[in-house]
This record gives structure tokens, C-alpha cells and sequence, in this order.
């Protein structure tokens, strides 16, 4: 949408004015709300990660097709509400599938580069869709329509992919089927039931299971502990981070922006876009290989550090020449912009959703996440919604409430985010002042449950060396 936002066309076709182009950019933000608050939660708690991903994708498919046939204003924001809605629930599915398939000294890296990278893939794809198609007038309206349909088949390739996927351990777990659980987990940390990594991670997922199978698993769950509600707090503001600093708008309206700033001749604003997801898709890597090793604090510090002095700039240029009559200060805006969106994917971008997916316990973890990224969505709906009137009314001096939110964020983490680096899922209790589950978990008895797990497993491999089965627990 960031690239047909700017479509002449499509501009012409449905009379987009600064109001609708905020609008229809900030309109599926409502229907993911509402995947986060009930749904997202609710049907990867029902069905597991992975059906809920694709059907969360086939949700997304269908808004794509009801977004590009011939229609009226109205039936567009139909559309961008069912792919919002699909968005919702497939970021839910996607962060947990893989927060709870990581290994635990790797799960920021894991979490963060999956996230990251696979959006600034679909940013990469969209830009350059975007850039060749806009060479295209021939037939009315067939460049943002094609831009539009690209995410068909991509989205069925994912879906036909995710069948050569094991499900979640955890969530087998929290089904009642150990047994398939460490089957899954074997396969995941490449070992046998008899591996002492495989068992050591094994116990303490049955141990916590086992002292938290008392607690309500249901929305209300959440607000009946004190430890509950401060965690849910925790990852509201996690997920806040991840928006509160503008990076919606700046991305959303980047070709308007770039336009704005004085590259309008031709296609050079698409091709400015272009250039930067690239660029993106690469620097995301800082995250892979850093925040299992410096810790989620440290990382976010240094990004709003960067990303605050960069607006600080651009905020001092774009005031000083509000007619783009120099050409330096131009160039300088953009590489400003560029450094605000490089770091965003190596700091609050990957990271944020690595918090907000860890440091809930399993039981309610699906639910929780989904309420966590309202943090995010309120965020962007505040921020994204407005922009266009905004800066048509302020001009260039827009930028520097962007500077002021990353500074406030910027001191925010100093003082209030806590370092989940290193720790596994199920023994986050300890960093918010809660008992270890796993250790009461083992007070109860727990080695009995694992041993006859690890027991059945290990029949079923001499069964089927000896050609015959037998009854599962």
C-alpha cells in the first residue's frame, strides 16, 4: 500500500484526498485490533500454530481479492478490514509458532529475524512490484491492481509449506500429548529421547505444565494475579515500543514523503524505496547475530539512541529549507530516514515482538500475546491514521514529534524494561517476582510423568524395529 498510495490512478479512482489516504493506510489496523483482543489468541489456542497461520493466511488472500475487483470506496476498506483481520492472527500464530520452537539461548534472534525479515522480504517484493508496475498506465488502473494480486501467490506458497512443519511442542504439550511433544522436540534440537539437552529442556516444560495445570487458561486468567497483570502491562509496553517512534508513517507514506522532500522528478521516489528495503532486508541481520549477546535492553537503547539523533537532523532540515530549495539538505533527509529505517530492523523492530512473546507463561501465552500487540496497534493507529493531515498542515516541523517520542522511549527503556536475554519460557517467573514454576513443578513429582513419557517413546522405536505396535499412553 505504500507504493499504490502514490498511484495516480488508483489516487484518480477512488478521489483519494490526505483524509482517505489516512484512511484506507490505517483502516486494517482496526480489524487486527480485534484479532489481537479475541480472535488471534483464541483460534491458535484452539486449532495450534500452524492451522491458525493458514487460516489466517486464507483470510489475507480473500481481503487481497476483495481489494482488487472492480469496486467502490466502500468495498476497498472491506477488503483492507478482512486483511487486516487475517494480519492479526497470522503475526500471533507466527511469533509463537516460532518463540516456542527456539532454542532458549537463541529464541531473540530466532523471533526477531523471522518477524523482521520476512516483512522487510514482503517490503522488498512490494517496492519493486511496485516501481515496475508504475511504468505500466495501460490498462486504467492494472499497475496497483497487479501490485495488489503479487501477495496471492505468495501467501498460497506459504500455506502448502507449513505441512512439512511439526507443530509446537509446547502447544502439544498444553493439549495433553507429551508424547508427540518430545517426539517434536527431538526433531527440533536434531536429538533422541535419551539426549540430555532434549531431556533437560523436556522436564522443564513438563514440570512448569504440571504446577500450572490448576490456573485458568481463559482470558480472565490474565487478570487474576498480580504477576499476570504486571506482565500483561510489560508486554503492552513492549509492543508500544515497537510503534510508539513513528515508524508506520514513515514507511506507509515513504514514497509521499520522499515526493515531498523534492524527488518527484519520474520515478525517482519509488526508486528511493526500492533501494532502502533492499538495504533493509540485509540490516536485519545486526539483530540475528546481536541480541542473544548484548540482551534485548541494550540493543533497544542503542536503536532509539540513533533513531532519535537521525530525526533530530531531519527535523533541523526540513525546518531550515520547508521549500526543498537545497539539494545537500535534501540528500541528507533521505539518508536520515534511511538510518531511521535501517535501525528499526535491527532494534525495535525484531525485538519488541521477542519480549512481548516470551515472558508470558504457557498457559495463557496465545491470549496474552494478542492483548500485548493492542500496545502496538493503539500506537499505530494514533500515528498512522493522522499523518497525512498532519504534516499537510505542519509541514516539515512534523518531524519533530517523531524526535520527541524516540527520546521519550529512549529513556523509558532505560528505566523500565527488564532483560529476558537467556532465559527459557518456563522459568520467566523469576524476573517478575513469581515463584519458578518449574521447581514446584518438581516438588509435585514431576520425573514420574517425564520418565513415562521418555518410556513410551522409547517402546514404540523397539516396536517398530520389531514390526509390531503398541497401545500409547
Amino acid at each position: 500500500m505504500t507504493v499504490i498510495l502514490a498511484d495516480k490512478q488508483f489516487i484518480q479512482y477512488y478521489s483519494v484526498d490526505a483524509t482517505r489516504s489516512g484512511t484506507i493506510a490505517a483502516v486494517p489496523w482496526a480489524s487486527t485490533g480485534l484479532a489481537q483482543l479475541f480472535v488471534g489468541g483464541t483460534l491458535a489456542n484452539k486449532v495450534g500454530r500452524l492451522w491458525a497461520l493458514r487460516i489466517s493466511i486464507a483470510s489475507m488472500i480473500i481481503g487481497v481479492i476483495v481489494q482488487v475487483v472492480p469496486n467502490t470506496y466502500g468495498v476497498l476498506i472491506l477488503g483492507r478490514l478482512i486483511t487486516g483481520l487475517g494480519f492479526g492472527c497470522v503475526y500471533i500464530a507466527s511469533n509463537l509458532y516460532v518463540a516456542e520452537c527456539s532454542p532458549k539461548l537463541l529464541r531473540g534472534s530466532f523471533v526477531g529475524t523471522v518477524a523482521q525479515f520476512g516483512y522487510q522480504l514482503g517490503t522488498f517484493i512490494a517496492f519493486w512490484t511496485g516501481y515496475g508496475m508504475s511504468f505500466h498506465t495501460s490498462p486504467f488502473n492494472i499497475a496497483w491492481r497487479v501490485s495488489n494480486v503479487i501477495q496471492i501467490p505468495i501467501g498460497i506458497a506459504f500455506i502448502i509449506l507449513s505441512f512439512w512443519y511439526p507443530e509446537s511442542p509446547r502447544w502439544l504439550l498444553e493439549k495433553d500429548n507429551p508424547d508427540k511433544a518430545l517426539r517434536v522436540l527431538c526433531k527440533l534440537r536434531m536429538g533422541t529421547p535419551q539426549s540430555e539437552h532434549v531431556r533437560a529442556e523436556f522436564h522443564e516444560l513438563v514440570a512448569a505444565r504440571e504446577s500450572r495445570r490448576r490456573f485458568d487458561t481463559g482470558y480472565a486468567g490474565l487478570f487474576k494475579s498480580a504477576g499476570l497483570r504486571k506482565r500483561l502491562l510489560y508486554g503492552l509496553y513492549a509492543t508500544a515500543l515497537q510503534q510508539a517512534g513513528g515508524i508506520a508513517a514513515l514507511t506507509m507514506y515513504a514514497t509521499i514523503i520522499y515526493e515531498s522532500l523534492g524527488w518527484n522528478a519520474g520515478h525517482q521516489a519509488l526508486a528511493i524505496n526500492g533501494v532502502q528495503a533492499a538495504l533493509q532486508l540485509v540490516i536485519v541481520l545486526v539483530n540475528t547475530f546481536t541480541v542473544d549477546r548484548f540482551g534485548r535492553k541494550a540493543l533497544l537503547i542503542a536503536g532509539f539512541a540513533i533513531q532519535a539523533a537521525a530525526l533530530l537532523i531531519l527535523s533541523s532540515l526540513t525546518t531550515a529549507f520547508p521549500d526543498n530549495s537545497n539539494r545537500a539538505a535534501g540528500v541528507a533527509e533521505v539518508a536520515m530516514l534511511f538510518i531511521v529505517g535501517l535501525t528499526y530492523c535491527w532494534s525495535n523492530g525484531p525485538i519488541t515482538p521477542a519480549i512481548a512473546s516470551e515472558i508470558f507463561p504457557q498457559e495463557v501465552r496465545d491470549k496474552a500475546f494478542g492483548l500485548s500487540l493492542l500496545g502496538q496497534t493503539v500506537c499505530l493507529l494514533a500515528l498512522t491514521q493522522p499523518w497525512p493531515t498532519f504534516t499537510s498542515e505542519v509541514g516539515g516541523k512534523s518531524y519533530w514529534l517523531l524526535f520527541g517520542l524516540n527520546t521519550l522511549l529512549l529513556v523509558s527503556v532505560i528505566f523500565i524494561l527488564p532483560e529476558t536475554k537467556g532465559i527459557s519460557l518456563e522459568r520467566m517467573d523469576k524476573i517478575f517476582g513469581e515463584v519458578d514454576a518449574v521447581e514446584v513443578g518438581e516438588e509435585q513429582g514431576v520425573d514420574k510423568v517425564e520418565a513415562m513419557v521418555v518410556s513410551q517413546l522409547e517402546h514404540e522405536e523397539n516396536a517398530r524395529h520389531e514390526g509390531m505396535e503398541l497401545p500409547r499412553l
